[in-house]
């Protein structure tokens, strides 16, 4: 591969970068006195604590790859007064556990010099497998900016652009017996340091050591459409990664009330390569987006994601998938996989009904485009490549709440509408 092509996958992500940090900047309205356009990064220490502690700290945009789901972000710890830890219960149904319940804890002082401590454990009853994590973060400098951490952990994994979560996947299989996600098992120990730079970005180093697992399909039961096949669950390559990798996380909360904002995942690792291991490859994936307030009643989100494997061959958990209701709506799950990506999506949001105090029920109007596609190739050449087009329209019962989408392939208007549901804002 030649030097020109390993650098425009990065040339493209800065150019995503910018152009939707200037489209920020060009279309919020000037009145920044109003709530509704002020821009808040979820790393400031000033962060309101309006929410109780699930709905401010679930649901960041998507799980981490080579994470472990096991904390939150760092500051809404700081924001929240009188908690120091948290239980959860942990459900899933998908095709591979088929179920699988367990708990989460997480604990964190109230001094900045204190360990954040997370916890969770599992039991997948269709396959007899307990499931488990444990993962420590030591800050060490008083502000709690820079820390330490390590983390052990065996769970259910999925690749990375499939973002759809535990709640909304078990409701579409017991409902719809549609699974949105490709399975494999992760089993693994790693070691970390990370560098929170306000108003920017978590920047981390990563050490990892995993072994992965293919899991077979169950075939679980589904309270409607019993007699629709499901998707086949695909096996993945068996074996042991070694290597480290560098991520820059600014995430948005998809849960709540949008805030105008730049927010990212930009990752790049390196695996084997004289660390030992079955697989040797570097990657870099980049997932940019940006919440535009054009008026109180409005919103635009952007998403641009770009991935590239510049050395060595990815192994099937670690390639690129898009389809389905995380990237091209209207396309089945998985319908383009290679080891480059590349996304572009754009949704426009606006209330029904305002008044001059603001929201009057909490209806919402959708309208949004998709375009992408993921392929395998030594080159880096987005000219060449054969897009999917989707666009359509939908309804939210609030702005991250229950909403239903309507997509079309453009590119084959024959093709009926796919309807979809979503219990949060896709990007």
């Amino acid at each position: 591969m030649n030097r020109l092509s390993t650098l425009q996958p990065l040339l493209v992500i800065a150019l995503l970068t910018a152009f939707v940090a200037g489209s920020a900047r060009a279309q919020t309205p000037p009145d920044s006195s109003a709530e509704v356009t002020t821009t808040r990064n979820p790393l400031d220490t000033e962060t309101p604590s309006d929410h109780g502690w699930n709905s401010d700290l679930e649901g960041t945009w998507f799980h981490a790859p080579g994470g472990d789901d096991m904390l939150t972000d760092f500051e809404p710890w700081r924001s929240i007064e009188s908690r120091d830890q948290d239980l959860d219960f942990l459900f899933d149904y998908n095709r591979a556990d088929p179920l699988r319940l367990g708990f989460g804890w997480r604990y964190r002082g109230e001094e900045d010099w204190m360990p954040r401590l997370g916890a969770r454990l599992e039991r997948a009853f269709g396959r007899d497998r307990t499931l488990y994590g444990a993962q420590v973060e030591q800050p060490v400098i008083p502000n709690g900016r820079i820390a330490v951490g390590a983390s052990m952990t065996r769970r259910t994994d999925h690749l990375d652009l499939q973002q759809s979560g535990d709640l909304e996947n078990s409701i579409a299989l017991l409902l719809a017996r549609r699974d949105q996600r490709d399975y494999f098992e992760r089993e693994g120990a790693g070691a970390y340091v990370v560098w929170r730079v306000p108003d920017f970005s978590a920047i981390s180093v990563h050490l990892r050591t995993d072994q992965y697992r293919s899991l077979p399909d169950q075939e679980p039961h589904s309270w409607a459409h019993g007699g629709r096949t499901l998707r086949p669950n695909p096996a993945i390559d068996d074996g042991e990664a070694n290597g480290w990798l560098i991520r820059l996380d600014r995430p948005t909360r998809i849960r709540h009330h949008a805030r105008a904002g730049l927010y990212h995942w930009i990752e790049l690792e390196r695996t084997g390569h004289g660390m030992g291991g079955d697989f040797n490859y570097t990657r870099g994936l980049a997932d940019v987006r940006s919440v535009v307030r054009l008026s109180p009643a409005s919103t635009l989100s952007l998403r641009g994601v770009a991935g590239d494997t510049f050395d060595g061959n990815l192994p099937a958990q670690k390639q690129f998938s898009i389809g389905g209701p995380d990237g091209l709506r209207a396309h089945a799950v998985d319908s383009y996989r290679g080891n480059q990506v590349a996304i572009g999506q754009a949704e426009y949001d606006v209330g029904l009904w305002w008044s001059a105090r603001g929201p009057v029920g909490g209806f919402h109007a959708l309208t949004f485009l998709d375009m992408g596609s993921a392929w395998n190739s030594d080159t880096w050449d987005l000219t060449r490549q054969k897009y999917g087009v989707d666009g359509g329209f939908g309804i939210a019962t609030s702005e991250n709440a229950l909403r239903i989408y309507l997509a079309k392939d453009l590119q084959d208007l024959n093709q009926d509408f796919v309807i979809s549901a979503r219990l949060q804002r896709p990007f």
